[in-house]
């Protein structure tokens, strides 16, 4: 016999424990399916006090995951939900012990008979049977039966997903997570990334951001000494410790706005002692990846920089035996990095990821020799937050977002089916595995883009849209009414509008676009935008009903349209203009240009000619004009963190003391004045994939992307072969 259709309800919420869909008073609310599945086993035992093991085991029963996986979930429910303490949904914390959902829920039983004809007719939702779970509130169990017929018809919309759902559970490898031990190896306040294993597996290095710092240090722990040490003394940026082949000496980068250092740190007694190896000019910034590697037989560090200030870097290969510096790889200019090198085992090939675009990342292999030119390895058209090689030298392990979430993959060098590892995240995992030990440890790089406002006149920051999804590249409507953002909250990145407190959103963009930055029309109606994979330019119409979408025949990127509505601006390997009604482009000029911008009066194109340089540059829109540069201290890679108003320019730099400490200034177009101090920025950005500075028609107001501050432990995971 089959059973009846259960739904659960308390206060304005139900929840169909099947399709794992959350409605509102009927409405459906997206949530992705691990925190619905997280609020099920809460919903599932209201009143009690689940322990988060308990939790952990009915949510991700076939993966590998940590409790900030859990804590997470809960944060992302208790904004979704947004009850008062003591309602019904209020999610209450037990230090230690894990959490409680305040009840009462009521359980709803639907005959199976009366689904399809709910679907066929809203008017026939048939009988409902009620179960008290817990004290009632009078009237607490009395429901309209129309909502609850729109429920069944969004639910069944949904079915189709769930039964998809079902069958990913399936593809995890059986028994996969009983076989490993994963346990916290740091437990710190603060940024814990860019762990490092000691061959042997004894010792790690890491860096640590602490809490209420803006520069992370490097720190080590070993397995005799548990408590984490400090490696690095000199307040800098530091980046991608390495240890060297025996594991007695540790490497790392040091990087201040001069230049960058290659340092090798060795104990002394209690301290650690250093020697700087190499001096690299001024460091590209914003790169959370690894940058460094130290070769098996120990001659060699392979490190990821630029051949000059504002290039995209690529790989080089500096010898310890005679100081030499050879270039190994160049990203070219349809890449912005090559990063995250790793010798495999015998030391005869470099593998590393180029960044080809905010959202993709492919592994690319070279021989040491340079004998041949990079090839690529893996063509996922995913993200790849990190990878390493396994002892045998026959498989890489591949952190990727190619399955939805974040999972380990093992790859075969020579080619083969690509298998995954019961290991999951929400967010980029950072990895690295031991040589000559059956040790993993990875780290989950937290991320967490919102988008703010800065009040010009008084230096007040207001939260505009926060999700714990990633917002960015807000830019204002001409009338300052609406704001269009780019944002993945969906489960990929579409550009939304909402109205310019932040409320009523509308998503614009569907489907596999990949859109860039939006950018409005004169009259507000419309939106330019590319597809920053293939640089085809769309057009989005505002119509009754949503957006029609229209593709237009010409590639390009950073799209703007003119003052009059007539032409739209495109950037790349050339400035061209295409005619907003659709026609072939024509040629400005032969220049390379990126996160282009008009000024208020449409009389000037600005823009930055490469995407990890600090010059902004401007080209009067007339025949012969000059090219003209702007601002010369720009964030390095921070190409769209600036603004034109009918004055001046809001540009974000760097402070004086470190690349973590920045500021906004603002440079006037009169020759007379100096470029001034806006506001502090409360804390570094993450400059690839941010967006632009937006300025109000008004001049008074900046919207702006700050990243949240995150924290995260570093696991160890063992036996791993």
């Amino acid at each position: 016999m089959l059973k009846g259709h259960r739904l659960y309800q308390f206060g304005e919420f139900t929840l169909d424990p099947v399709a794992r869909v959350l409605f509102r008073n009927g409405t459906p609310v997206h949530m992705t399916r691990r925190t619905a599945e997280t609020l099920l086993v809460l919903v599932e035992h209201a009143g009690q006090v689940l322990t988060k093991d308990e939790i952990m085991r009915a949510v991700w029963a076939d993966r590998v995951v940590d409790e900030a996986n859990l804590a997470q979930n809960i944060a992302v429910i208790r904004k979704t939900l947004n009850v008062g303490k003591g309602s019904p949904g209020w999610i209450e914390t037990f230090p230690g012990r894990g959490y409680r959902l305040e009840g009462p829920v009521l359980t709803e039983e639907v005959a199976p008979a009366l689904v399809p004809a709910a679907v066929a007719d809203p008017h026939n939702a048939g009988p409902v049977q009620r179960q008290d779970l817990g004290q009632l509130p009078a009237g607490g169990a009395r429901r309209r039966s129309t909502r609850l017929t729109t429920i069944l018809l969004s639910t069944a919309v949904v079915v189709g997903f769930f039964a998809w759902w079902l069958l990913s559970r399936r593809m995890a490898p059986p028994g996969a997570a009983e076989t490993l031990s994963v346990k916290p190896v740091t437990r710190l306040q603060g940024r814990e990334y860019h762990p490092a294993l000691s061959p042997d597996g004894s010792k790690l290095a890491f860096l640590w951001t602490e809490e209420g710092a803006q520069e992370p240090s490097v720190w080590i722990v070993q397995a005799s000494h548990p408590t984490p040490s400090r490696v690095s003394t000199r307040l800098a940026h530091y980046s991608s410790p390495c240890w060297s082949p025996q594991g007695h000496q540790l490497a790392y980068l040091r990087m201040t706005q001069q230049h960058s250092e290659i340092v090798i740190s060795e104990p002394w007694g209690d301290e650690w002692r250093e020697k700087i190896v190499a001096v690299l000019p001024s460091p590209n910034y914003g790169f959370d990846h690894r940058l460094l590697d130290w070769s098996p037989d120990g001659k060699l560090l392979a490190v990821s920089h630029p051949e000059s200030f504002g290039r995209p870097p690529g790989i080089w290969l500096i010898s310890l035996v005679d100081g030499s510096r050879r270039l190994l790889t160049r990203p070219g200019s349809e890449a912005t990095a090559d990063v995250d090198p790793r010798f495999s085992p015998d030391g005869s090939t470099i593998s590393f990821l180029r960044l080809l675009h905010r959202s993709l990342q492919e592994v690319f292999m070279a021989p040491v020799n340079g004998s041949e030119r990079p090839r690529p390895l893996t063509r996922l058209g995913k993200m790849i937050s990190s990878h390493d090689w396994l002892a045998d030298g026959k498989t890489l392990l591949i952190a990727s977002n190619q399955s939805g979430e974040y999972r380990l993959w093992r790859q075969p060098v020579q080619g083969g089916p690509i298998r995954p590892e019961a290991i999951y995240n929400e967010f980029p995992i950072q990895l690295s595995v031991a040589r000559r030990a059956s040790v993993l440890v990875y780290a989950p790089l937290h991320q967490d883009r919102n988008i703010w406002k800065l009040g010009l006149r008084d230096q007040s920051w207001r939260r505009v849209l926060a999700t714990t999804a990633q917002d960015a590249s807000p830019v204002f409507s001409p009338d300052g009414q609406r704001i269009v953002f780019r944002s993945d909250r969906s489960g990929e990145e579409q550009l939304w509008v909402s109205d310019a407190s932040g409320l009523n959103l509308v998503q614009v963009t569907s489907g596999n676009l990949a859109p860039s930055v939006g950018r409005w029309a004169p009259d507000g109606k419309s939106l330019v935008f590319n597809n920053p994979r293939t640089f085809d330019i769309f057009l989005a119409t505002e119509q009754q009903g949503g957006w029609r979408i229209r593709k237009l025949a010409a590639q390009g990127v950073h799209p703007v349209i003119s003052s009059d509505g007539k032409w739209i601006y495109a950037g790349g390997s050339q400035l061209i203009r295409i005619p907003v009604e659709d026609g072939p482009a024509q040629l400005i000029r032969s220049l390379r240009a990126e996160s282009l911008a008009l000024s208020p009066d449409g009389r000037f194109l600005y823009f930055v000619r490469e995407a990890n340089g600090t010059e902004i540059w401007r080209l009067e829109l007339k025949d012969g004009a000059p090219v003209e540069r702007v601002v010369d201290r720009l964030l390095p890679s921070c190409s769209s963190c600036w603004a034109v108003g009918r004055d001046g320019l809001y540009y974000l730099a760097a402070k004086p003391e470190t690349l973590d400490r920045q500021a906004i200034y603002f440079h006037p177009f009169s020759s007379s004045e100096k470029d001034r101090l806006v506001a502090e920025y409360p804390e570094p950005i993450w400059p690839h994939g941010s967006g632009p500075f937006s300025l109000s028609p008004s001049e008074d107001s900046l919207l702006v992307v700050r990243v949240a501050v995150s924290s995260g432990d570093i696991m160890r995971v063992e036996p791993f072969r």
